[in-house]
């Protein structure tokens, strides 16, 4: 009875780390689309690993950083295409400022449904401000602009990017205006 018991949890150990060794090796290298094209723009960078977070504040607490200097990219759905949003941590985004500012009609957060689509090499939640396949505008909050460095996540949610917030604007082309509530 007992060789049967520890027969059954080493069949179960089998079977999880092959399932853990499957995971990991289809798992897509998400930081990559980000760390790429700021090798290509030769933009100076730190990469984070991190444990993981699910919102921007909790990854400032999980890297010691104040959530002033730490963003968070919303994604922003509007007749023309998306819009990548970017603002402090603990800031909320003013849609009224933001459809002032692109001039695209109806600005919205972009639902999970869709973003699952649009970006799939990032993890949902966690697209960062620059990479992937798709051509957004890109807005940057004045305040990150002016704190000098910024950390974002790089598509996943267990690895961030600390880099020069003016090189943020510059490799992104972004715009940068207030688009946070007062």
């Amino acid at each position: 009875m007992k060789g049967r018991r520890v027969r059954a949890k080493l069949e179960a150990a089998e079977t999880v780390d092959a399932t853990c060794e499957e995971v990991e090796m289809n798992a897509p290298t998400t930081a990559k689309a980000v760390t790429e094209l700021l090798d290509e723009s030769q933009v100076p960078y730190e990469l984070i690993p991190h444990r993981r977070t699910m919102s921007a504040v909790a990854e400032a607490r999980a890297i010691d950083v104040d959530p002033e200097h730490v963003a968070k990219t919303l994604i922003l759905a509007t007749s023309e295409g998306f819009v990548r949003a970017v603002l402090p941590a603990s800031a909320r985004i003013d849609l009224h400022k933001v459809r002032d500012i692109v001039e695209r009609g109806e600005v919205e957060l972009a639902s999970e449904e869709v973003l699952v689509g649009a970006y799939p090499e990032f993890e949902l939640g966690a697209v960062p401000p620059l990479g992937g396949a798709t051509g957004d505008v890109v807005l940057v909050d004045q305040r990150i602009r002016d704190a000098g460095s910024v950390v974002f996540e790089a598509g996943a949610h267990d690895q961030s990017v600390r880099m020069r917030a003016i090189d943020l604007v510059a490799v992104t082309d972004a715009r940068v205006a207030d688009i946070c509530q007062d």
